[in-house]
C-alpha cells in the first residue's frame, strides 16, 4: 500500500469513529484533518497545499509543547491538555507500562525535545521532507503507546492516526518557503556580488 493509500485509510477509520462511536475532536485537530484530507485528496500535487499542511503540522506540535508549559492556559482549562510539565510528564506516566517508570522524566523531556525540533523544521521547512517522516515516527510511536494505555478513542480524539499518515505523505512532497534553502543561497549570493565588484 502506498503512502497516499495510508492516510487515506487512516482518514476512513477517523470518519468512521467520528460517524460510528459519536466521536468528536476539537477546532484545532478537525483544521488539520481537514488539511490532511486535502492533501491525501490532491495525493501531494500542489506545493501549496503541501506547504499548508506543513506549517499546520509544524503548529500542531508547536502548540503541543507550548501546552506543556501552560502556555495556553492553566490545567483543565477549555482546550488545554495538560497546562503544565508536570501534567505531561503524569500523562507521559500513563502512556508508559508500569516497568518503565522510572523512565518517565526522560521520556517527558525527549518527546518534549523531539516536538520542538520538528515544530521548528517544519514550520521552517528545514529539511522538511526529513522532518515529515521523523514526525511520522513520532506520531506512529505516540498512537501505538496511547491505543495500548488509554485507548483507541482518545487516540481517535487526537487524530494521531491521520496526522502520522499526513506526515508520512508530506514526507513524500515538494514543499515552498524553506528556510534551509535560503540560508544555502545567502552565501552563494554574496560570493556572487564579490566577484563581480572585483
Amino acid at each position: 500500500m502506498t503512502v497516499v493509500g495510508l492516510a487515506a485509510l487512516a482518514l476512513v477509520i477517523e470518519l468512521g469513529w467520528l460517524a460510528f462511536a459519536g466521536g468528536s475532536v476539537g477546532a484545532i485537530t478537525a483544521v488539520v484533518l481537514a488539511s490532511i484530507a486535502v492533501l491525501t485528496v490532491t495525493t501531494g500535487r500542489f506545493v501549496v497545499v503541501n506547504t499548508t499542511v506543513r506549517i499546520l503540522l509544524g503548529a500542531l506540535f508547536a502548540g503541543s509543547v507550548a501546552d506543556r508549559f501552560g502556555l495556553l492556559g492553566a490545567p483543565g482549562a477549555d482546550g488545554v491538555s495538560w497546562g503544565s510539565y508536570s501534567a505531561f510528564t503524569d500523562y507521559t506516566r500513563t502512556l508508559t507500562p508500569q516497568a518503565l517508570d522510572w523512565s518517565v522524566p526522560a521520556l517527558a523531556a525527549i518527546a518534549t525535545a523531539s516536538e520542538t525540533l520538528l515544530a521548528i523544521g517544519l514550520i521552517l521547512g528545514i529539511a522538511a521532507k526529513l522532518s515529515a517522516r521523523a514526525a511520522a515516527v513520532v506520531l506512529i510511536a505516540f498512537a501505538a503507546a496511547m491505543w495500548t494505555s488509554v485507548g483507541f478513542d482518545e487516540m481517535c480524539s487526537y487524530g494521531v492516526l491521520v496526522v502520522a499518515g499526513g506526515a508520512a505523505l508530506l514526507g513524500t512532497c515538494d514543499t515552498a518557503l524553506h528556510l534551509d534553502k535560503l540560508l544555502r543561497r545567502i552565501p552563494v549570493a554574496g560570493l556572487r556580488s564579490g566577484m563581480m565588484s572585483e
